[in-house]
């Protein structure tokens, strides 16, 4: 990964293929979330069109200069000037109001304010509780190791109390910049903070979940670097969480990673200090749900086996499977997630909207939720001083929720992003 500013080929050659094409959306692998995107502008007018032949229509005129702004000013610690909140009050009405609204608007807005503009240099993402009829939505950010918006969390961390976890996040994020020797010094891989709002208050910011990421998910090598060794990916989590090792539950990774069979990987792993369990999570590429029972979850097979095979005929063969680690074991929550077999630029509507009426049928998908749900993948365009931007909203994938003590549970995890065109 370059440092802010640097230019990809592999970027020049995604965008040329979106400038060409009518349809975008939905990301097909999570490495995705680590695009850079070059902008110094949010555009003065954004269009906005759900497919092909559809009328553009404005959105709202604004005008954000973004070229010669600080990074951030920081008052105390959860006060931010040239805030990603007046950037993204100008995207509501892109926001289908089942998927984002009321106080489920007014918790996202409330946290977006919170943080600084440079959240819209990397795609920013959206976790959508199905069976839930509040229009409220889990959020998170990408603050690739020496980019602005990881500056800011640093600059956080050094205001915070020094035994907390935005202290040990910040502190995370500076040493891969300046450690050559850290997780992710030598840009195999990212962070992506998730957010949780749903279910608590406007005004109480928490600890977002922490996972590392692969900057690229078909590069076999990256994913060995990252998590081909339990001790270094438990370091790493207990690290960037604030939390001290952990021998119970690292003694149950080294027992997973000795299970796991030869065709499943580890693809992300995650912290979450936020939340009351004490566990990393482990998501884990595999050809089949009964793999997690290989790997030492107790949950019902049979629950979980009906779960895929509703689902696998309208997704990309084989399962992500979502283990919680803990000092005991596995929980016995399973997630499954899948994908669409399609590239992330395509549109798809085709694909996804079968998908989520099955997902309605089955009865995890409340119906409002799924018409937000397919309205959400679109494109914004925008003009400014002769230049074209676009605003992008795709879905990445989608999981199921299998649990012992509960029904199956669906989510939808979405994204958007910004690039200049032309």
């Amino acid at each position: 990964m370059l440092p802010d500013g640097g230019e990809r080929p592999e970027l020049r050659e995604t965008e040329r293929r979106i400038a060409q094409s009518d349809e975008v959306a939905g990301d097909g692998n999570n490495g995705n979330f680590l695009t850079s995107v070059r902008n110094s502008f949010y555009p003065a007018i954004v269009r906005s069109r759900d497919g092909p032949g559809s009328p553009c229509r404005a959105v709202r005129r604004r005008q954000v200069r973004r070229r010669n702004v600080p990074e951030f000013v920081a008052s105390d610690m959860y006060t931010v000037q040239d805030s990603f909140g007046e950037f993204l009050t100008d995207l509501h009405s892109l926001f289908p109001s089942a998927l984002v609204g009321g106080v489920g608007w007014e918790r996202l807005l409330a946290l977006a304010r919170h943080l600084p503009i440079h959240v819209i240099d990397h795609r920013f993402g959206f976790e959508f509780d199905l069976g839930d009829p509040l229009p409220a939505a889990d959020f998170c950010v990408v603050p690739a190791p020496g980019s602005p918006l990881a500056a800011f969390y640093v600059r956080q961390g050094e205001l915070a109390p020094p035994k907390s976890a935005e202290a040990a996040l910040g502190a995370f994020l500076a040493e891969q910049r300046s450690n050559p020797q850290a997780l992710l010094a030598q840009g195999d891989g990212g962070v992506i903070l998730e957010y949780d709002l749903v279910g608590i208050s406007s005004d109480q910011p928490a600890s977002p979940g922490i996972f590392i990421v692969p900057g690229d998910v078909q590069d076999e090598s990256s994913r060995v670097k990252l998590f081909g060794e339990p001790e270094h990916l438990a370091a790493a989590l207990w690290a960037v969480a604030g939390w001290s090792p952990d021998e119970g539950i690292l003694g149950q990774m080294q027992r997973i990673y000795r299970l796991m069979p030869p065709s499943a990987s580890v693809s992300q792993a995650g912290i979450l200090p936020g939340r009351s369990l004490r566990a990393i999570r482990l998501i884990i590429s595999a050809e089949s749900v009964k793999d997690a029972v290989g790997m030492g979850w107790t949950g019902s097979l049979a629950e979980a086996t009906a779960v895929y095979e509703s689902l696998a005929e309208l997704t990309r063969p084989g399962v992500s499977l979502s283990l919680d680690v803990t000092a005991q074991g596995v929980s016995p929550r399973l997630g499954l997630e899948f994908y669409r077999p399609t590239a992330w630029y395509e549109l798809d509507h085709s694909g996804w909207n079968p998908l989520i009426d099955r997902m309605t049928n089955r009865g995890w998908c409340l119906p409002e939720k799924a018409r937000g749900l397919k309205a959400w993948p679109r494109m914004a365009q925008a003009f400014d001083d002769g230049r074209v931007y676009q605003v992008r909203q795709s879905i990445n994938h989608v999981g199921v929720v299998v649990d012992r003590e509960a029904s199956p549970a669906a989510k939808a995890y979405a994204g958007t992003i910004v690039l200049q065109t032309a």
